[in-house]
């Protein structure tokens, strides 16, 4: 990093610190927690509406608050993941897998401790590369194209077997129906339509949104009525909850090697454009389920299935701040809004913002690394109230949860069309629990197919036209190594594990 880039650096710290600049991280932050602890109302909602208002705002105010927008809202949307089955947003989908499963053994603060300190590290792992690569970000995101995009979304798929549960039939049949509702909607190569029959509503495909509120939180919420469990931990007295904040945070640092990792995965990811925190999540997920000696606990409360896809969703943050910053493509849905927002104000990312307004760039990093934190430790410091919630009577807590779902489809896009497809989602994966089909593989194809599909397509096309030679590109090299280390590595390691076992009889 240098000279230039050091003395921006601590120019934008300056400015985050003055007063009254301070005011703006922290004011976004306390809206953004609010807006991502209830479903469907996340940072780029709130982004939205935030727009119009700070239309007369000078740049660094700007920048400041749509930083702590960023930054503030992942770990809130942790919290509903883990004490109620239902993310904030829907990268958070994820984190519920086993972060609920943890609520309903009574061990919903040691979740929400992890959580919260994977959240807090994991942002400032992202944000520290993102920071190590500003000098180089514009020749990085050149090197990418439909080749890379292909073998990522390859890589992500050869998840599915770590992420099968018990039956890899059932997980295949899960990820080939995830597959299948990916194809609804316009065909990438033709722009035809295919599968819609004749419902306008499918004409742009499924929206996640409303799946995932269907396949998790509905679900959920149709189980308890059917199972007529009291509380959602099984316990009447908050009291009897079990597990610490303390032990939770520890977590963290005993698996720290699958933090770090973790952590890279969602830094990468993030750095992609179009990928978002949802893939990044389930990546990590995937990694910490295919690299653990004993995986048989992923899916049932095992505390990595938490740390994991928390540090990765975490550090997607800073990773997708490269190409908004740089080319002006943005990393997810909130940089796309962030970037609507810098040019509202006539910021042009690239060389210019990486140049003359180099220190609103760092400013803007700052309020993301502030946000983050306050976030963490604040949801530290309400861990106690936030946990009783689990011992609220389902009676009271099902119309209640019924309500924000049902708000939140409708509030996504203000189609009645989504309430209904979250409904008819919810009745499929309340179908799929009691069946003990796994729900991950059919998200994470759900998620990934069009990423696939679409750049297998260009790639073909681009070999055809001898515009590229596919294995001439170390990145792809490097992710077709990673691929099959998803494929055999679970193999390798079982037959050591056998292995050592019989050395020891």
């Amino acid at each position: 990093m240098d000279i230039t880039v050091l003395t921006a650096a601590q120019e934008g710290l300056a400015l985050v610190l003055s007063w009254p600049y301070i005011l703006y991280p922290l004011a976004g932050t306390l809206l953004a927690m609010v807006f991502s602890a209830s479903p469907g109302l996340n940072s780029s909602s709130l982004m939205a509406l935030a727009i119009p208002v700070t239309y007369a705002w000078d740049p660094l105010a700007v920048m400041l608050l749509f930083g702590a927008f960023v930054g503030g809202a992942t770990f809130m949307g942790s919290v509903t993941a883990i004490l109620f089955n239902i993310p904030g947003k829907t990268q958070n989908a994820v984190t519920l897998l086993d972060g609920y499963p943890m609520t309903a053994r009574g061990e919903a603060k040691t979740a929400i401790g992890c959580a919260a300190a994977s959240s807090a590290l994991g942002s400032t792992v992202g944000i520290f590369i993102l920071m190590a690569l500003i000098p180089l970000m514009r020749q990085a995101a050149v090197a990418l194209g439909p080749p890379e995009y292909l073998m990522l979304a390859i890589w992500g798929l050869t998840m599915l077997a770590a992420l099968a549960g018990n039956s890899l039939l059932k997980g295949l049949a899960a990820a080939g129906i995830g597959m299948a509702l990916a194809m609804i909607g316009y065909d990438p190569r033709t722009a035809e339509q295919r599968f819609t029959f004749g419902l306008e509503y499918l004409h742009d495909g499924l929206s996640l949104v409303p799946v995932f509120l269907g396949l998790f939180a509905l679900a959920e919420m149709i189980d308890l009525i059917v199972s007529r469990r009291a509380t959602l931990s099984g316990r009447l007295k908050s009291q009897e909850l079990g597990g610490s904040v303390t032990e939770g945070v520890l977590s963290v640092f005993r698996h720290f090697g699958l933090f770090l990792r973790s952590s890279a995965i969602g830094a990468v990811i993030g750095g992609i454009p179009g990928i978002g925190g949802s893939v990044a999540g389930f990546i990590a997920y995937g990694h910490a389920s295919q690299t653990a000696r004993d995986r048989s606990q992923f899916g049932q409360g095992d505390i990595r299935g938490v740390l994991a896809p928390e540090a990765a969703i975490d550090a997607k943050d800073g990773g997708a701040l490269i190409p908004t910053l740089a080319l002006g493509i943005p990393g997810g849905t909130g940089t796309a809004v962030l970037l609507g927002a810098l040019t509202l104000h006539g910021l042009s990312p690239g060389r210019e913002m990486l140049t003359d307004n180099l220190v609103l760039v760092f400013a803007l990093i700052w309020s993301l690394f502030l946000s983050n934190w306050i976030t963490s430790l604040l949801g530290l410091a309400l861990v106690n109230p936030m946990a009783r919630l689990s011992t609220i009577r389902t009676t009271r807590l099902i119309p209640v949860i019924l309500a924000l779902a049902v708000l939140g489809a409708l509030q996504f896009r203000g189609l009645m069309a989504d309430v209904v497809c979250a409904a008819l989602f919810g009745l499929l994966g309340f179908v799929m629990k009691r069946l003990h089909w796994s729900r991950i593989p059919m998200v994470i194809a759900l998620a990934l197919a069009p990423l696939f599909e679409t750049n297998l397509h260009l790639t073909l096309r681009l070999q055809e036209l001898d515009r590229i030679d596919f294995w001439s590109r170390p990145v792809v090299i490097g992710l077709v190594i990673l691929t099959l280390g998803n494929l055999f590595l679970p193999a390798i390691l079982a037959r050591l594990k056998s292995m050592r076992g019989n050395r020891q009889q």
